[in-house]
């Protein structure tokens, strides 16, 4: 029933985590960790792309944006002498211009992209017609998640009768020769940081064209990065929430889609699936440190799915859910074993009234009986002998009373006491001999005595002294035969038993006899308080063992009191 309990709840959990990673409804939680995960990658250099750009020193020297279209051809035409595998214009060219003959000239010397946008109104902002003819209108357009992050951008965009390639696609492309994924979103990596993408100032280019060398062989996207034409934003690998110019994005973009560094999700179901094992497996084994090693394969699987194959699994919403599970598994547990507790201690409540009957009966037939003796004494005129005779009865039922209190005091303070300051580590074969030649002395029965060697134990050598006086006075009291002690160690347990060959323990009476004021229907008609066993069995679970009994195959009743062993310790004297 447990088992299908856990397959039941382990499936909710794997449809759940499906249905969620399927919908995008934890987005919010999972693409901060997934940028976390990418900013911990180690970042990658630029290959094939470098920037010029329209920075701060441009702007002095040139002067305000936007240039001349002129100024803009010399560097397409620098770019172009310097063997550049394609130039990508990242600046709007939708209004007609002076030197836009000489723009469009230096654009078909070399494969070069304009950019374009898609307004508010859904319109396309394209290059002028005398541009156009010479170079690939392409759409720069970013698409911005609810934080402010961009992540992803679609392969293409259309508006009514024009679709447009994204700047990134079409300029990897340029590299790759690769299709275009039409209709696709695509998400980089940004392992190579926009931040990376090597730089030349555009007032440096044209002063001076030797610094075109850098140029060789590579993508140039040229655009603003001046922090007064705007055109910022945030990537997931950005450092410190610092936003990055436009034209730094699409490079770095670009070089992720060159090397095929491209997220995608991991399969709703297969993020179901391991879902489902991994608390399967929490659910069967119940153990704390599952959920840690589960964690460390999510953390560890994910790490290298994403670096070595651009998967990007879903952290937090797996984690989550096996971290909520084992919560909902601990707080079943805990309602368990507070159930549990409840029902002993209801169970432990009967008994304790049961106990203050008995109790009140056991008290009620000494002291009627010394009331009456007491009464005798009184009211009677004795002769010696007879005064002698009741005063011997009264002194026998004080005592009685008195073994009974005391016993019961001795049961109530027993678990008080401190463990370890009450207790040394004793040789528990030698000490429960040496009981056990005491005892014999006072007997003509036959008591056999076996011991393991060195059986150490942490235990009050008194108290031991009394659990076997009470086991071995037992068996001497029902038994006629021979009685047989040992002592042996198993594993980490010392094991005491007193076995005896009388008439033996009903098996209705075995699971009661250790409770107070329980006696065998085998001890009808002898004396007793239905105290000594119960003794027994705390002094046993004071020293961290238990009291069990059993019926050897011979008949008769074998006692076993089990006892943790100890490390061996400077011993106290147990004779």
């Amino acid at each position: 029933m447990r088992r299908r309990t856990a397959l039941l709840i382990a499936i909710a959990a794997g449809i759940a985590v499906m249905f969620l990673t399927a919908s995008d409804t934890v987005d919010a939680l999972e693409l901060p960790v997934r940028d976390l995960a990418l900013r911990l990658l180690p970042p990658l250099p630029a290959t094939m792309t470098a920037v010029v750009g329209i920075d701060e020193d441009s702007l002095r020297a040139i002067g305000p944006w936007p240039w001349e279209r002129t100024v803009l051809a010399v560097i397409v035409n620098r770019a172009a002498d310097a063997g550049a595998r394609g130039v990508v214009l990242d600046i709007l060219l939708a209004d007609a211009r002076p030197g836009d003959d000489k723009l469009a000239a230096a654009a078909r010397r070399v494969p070069t992209l304009a950019v374009s946008a898609l307004d508010e109104q859904g319109q396309w902002h394209l290059p002028v017609p005398a541009l156009a003819a010479a170079m690939t209108p392409v759409h720069g357009n970013f698409e911005i998640d609810h934080d402010g992050i961009v992540r992803r951008f679609s392969a293409t965009k259309q508006n009514e009768d024009r679709s447009l390639v994204a700047l990134s696609v079409e300029a990897s492309s340029l590299i790759t020769g690769a299709p275009v994924p039409v209709g696709r979103t695509l998400a980089p990596a940004f392992r190579t940081r926009p931040a990376r993408i090597p730089m030349i100032s555009a007032a440096a280019l044209l002063r001076d064209a030797t610094g075109a060398s850098q140029l060789r062989g590579k993508l140039v996207f040229v655009g603003p990065v001046a922090i007064a034409l705007g055109d910022r934003v945030l990537t997931p690998t950005s450092s410190r929430r610092v936003a990055n110019p436009g034209v730094t994005v699409h490079a770095a973009a670009t070089e992720s889609l060159i090397r095929g560094d491209v997220i995608r999700e991991l399969p709703p179901i297969t993020s179901g699936a391991f879902t489902v094992i991994s608390v399967g497996a929490l659910a069967v084994l119940r153990r704390r440190r599952i959920v840690a090693i589960i964690a460390i394969v999510v953390i560890v699987a994910g790490g290298l799915l994403l670096l070595g194959n651009g998967i990007a699994v879903p952290f937090a919403t797996m984690l989550a859910s096996v971290i909520f599970t084992s919560a909902a598994f601990e707080a079943s547990a805990m309602i368990a074993a507070l159930a549990r507790s409840e029902a002993r201690f209801l169970v432990q409540r009967d008994r304790d009234a049961e106990s203050k009957l008995v109790l009140a009966h056991e008290l009620k037939t000494p002291l009627a009986s010394m009331r009456n003796l007491t009464q005798l004494l009184g009211g009677f005129d004795l002769t010696p002998a007879e005064r002698q005779r009741v005063t011997s009865l009264l002194e026998h039922e004080a005592g009685k009373l008195e073994t009974m209190v005391g016993t019961l005091l001795d049961l109530e303070r027993l678990p008080l006491r401190d463990f370890t300051s009450s207790s040394s580590v004793v040789d528990l074969g030698a000490l429960v001999a040496a009981r056990v030649d005491f005892l014999r002395a006072s007997t003509d029965r036959s008591i056999v005595m076996n011991a393991s060697p060195e059986t150490l134990v942490r235990a009050d050598a008194a108290l031991i002294e009394r659990v076997v006086d009470n086991l071995v006075g037992n068996a001497l009291k029902y038994t006629s035969g021979s009685i047989s002690v040992t002592v042996s160690c198993t594993g980490h347990d010392a094991i005491l038993q007193v076995e005896d060959r009388g008439p033996g323990i009903a098996e209705a009476d075995r699971g009661r006899v250790f409770e107070r004021f329980v006696r065998g229907a085998t001890a009808a008609g002898t004396q007793g308080l239905g105290l000594g066993l119960a003794m027994v069995t705390e002094i046993a679970r004071w020293h961290g063992g238990e009291a069990s009994l059993d019926a050897p195959a011979g008949g008769g009743s074998r006692f076993r009191i089990t006892l943790p062993c100890a490390a061996a310790e400077p011993m106290t004297g147990a004779m």
